[in-house]
């Protein structure tokens, strides 16, 4: 019983934590401040290697998965977890934890997501 009292904050946490009729793809998303997609790209090297949240609108094109601000954009793809973002997705507003990489596997900044939140 007093294990459960002690859990009962965390799990309710990591339910407020979540926007309501979001998909949630990968881990659960630990609240993060989101930082501008703009500003990830202009201090790239700053945040490579860190752990940060962005948000953004979805852009799906040729496979690749794309969240973007504005004119800024940021490739994501999903790590550890072996979940695949949907294709039909663009156009939907996502917010995304993860790992970024000044230089990811085509040489372009992106975000290596543990989790991905998705309101249609």
């Amino acid at each position: 019983m007093r294990l459960r009292l002690i859990l009962a904050p965390f799990v309710l946490a990591g339910l407020a934590l979540s926007a309501p009729g979001a998909e949630l793809y990968g881990k659960p998303l630990r609240g993060l401040t989101p930082v501008s997609i703009a500003e990830v790209q202009r201090k790239a090297a700053g945040y490579d290697g860190k752990t940060i949240q962005v948000r953004g609108t979805v852009r799906s094109e040729k496979g690749a998965f794309f969240l973007t601000e504005g004119a800024a954009s940021l490739r994501v793809t999903m790590v550890g977890s072996g979940t695949a973002l949907p294709a039909d997705a663009s156009g939907a507003s996502a917010t995304a934890e993860g790992v970024f990489r000044a230089k990811g596997n085509d040489g372009a900044p992106a975000l290596e997501a543990t989790g991905l939140e998705l309101t249609r």
